[in-house]
């Protein structure tokens, strides 16, 4: 063998001893939860009842565009397999008004790096349409497929009655980009600020969980029929990362910013709370399977309403 298959031959193994534990580290681990993170059913139900008046009678969503990752860039350990990440909004209907939960982005946003194959422009304008119309605003966190829409709204003055905007959210700018809040339409504006949880209409309910991002919050939903559901915004993409109680990677997580500490006891307490309030039904960000199933039960409804 000549010398300079040898120092091939060692520069290959240096990079299997350095590399292997660094991919095992960057793709393949995620730590335990250490649960120290509570979602209290009881005291849910008490605050969903707190604010009188009807409750949501329909859950409807808009599925507006798809990202497309590897399974490997959803949950540690997964192959690098593409698999689809749909953008949804949702519109909560009462008898006295409308509830909107995300807005997605615009198309504009959609750039070839941002791995978009499918964007529905109809359903895009449909949420659009129904923004000015809502008598709520709410968004899961501050991320841009979830705050573009709100952001590139042209009525965006006459939504700051109905937008409820954390102060977290607020105040994360760069959590945004390229979504960009107006700034000179927000001065003065008076974000919601609350503890743990915060009841902001019949049935609607609103859980601080930062992590994902530090505006991070999931929305409970109690219908009218007594149904309830959790549309958990990004705490996970998909229901996967929930039942094997595994984050994200670490080089996704890295480049999110994302605290995997507590994202990790967030998942703890959803799936203690899906094994004892079995009820409840979750719903990751991008689920799509979840969002059919969940349609296939009557609890979902495709299509906002005019």
């Amino acid at each position: 063998m000549g010398k300079w298959q040898k120092r091939l031959l060692s520069v290959l193994a240096l990079l299997l001893v350095v590399g292997t534990p660094l991919y095992y580290l960057l793709v393949l681990h995620s730590p335990k939860p250490e649960g120290s993170f509570v979602i209290d059913g009881a005291r849910l139900r008490h605050l969903a009842n707190s604010i009188p008046g009807e409750k949501p009678t329909e859950i409807r969503y808009e599925r507006i565009f798809d990202f497309e990752f590897a399974e490997a860039m959803v949950m540690a350990g997964e192959p690098w397999k593409a698999t689809p990440i749909p953008v949804y909004s949702y519109q909560l209907l009462t008898p006295t008004g409308r509830i909107l939960v995300d807005t997605a982005m615009p198309r504009a946003m959609a750039k070839p790096e941002f791995m978009v194959p499918f964007y529905d422009d109809a359903a895009y304008e449909r949420m659009q349409a129904a923004l000015p119309r809502a008598s709520l605003i709410l968004l899961t966190h501050e991320h841009m497929d979830h705050i573009g829409g709100l952001a590139a709204s042209p009525n965006f003055a006459q939504l700051l009655p109905a937008l409820k905007l954390t102060k977290e959210q607020l105040d994360n700018p760069a959590g945004m980009k390229p979504a960009e809040l107006p700034a000179r339409l927000l001065q003065g504006y008076q974000p919601l600020e609350y503890d743990d949880m915060l009841a902001v209409a019949p049935g609607v309910v609103l859980v601080k969980s930062p992590g994902h991002t530090p505006g991070s919050q999931i929305v409970y939903v109690q219908r009218a029929d007594g149904r309830e559901l959790l549309l958990l915004g990004d705490v996970a993409w998909h229901r996967i990362n929930i039942e094997k109680l595994r984050e994200r990677p670490l080089f996704m997580t890295a480049m999110i910013g994302e605290d995997r500490a507590a994202v990790l006891n967030q998942f703890q307490a959803l799936h203690d709370m899906e094994q004892s309030e079995p009820t409840v039904r979750l719903l990751p960000g991008h689920d799509g399977e979840v969002v059919r199933r969940l349609t296939a039960e009557g609890l979902l409804t495709a299509g906002f309403q005019e």
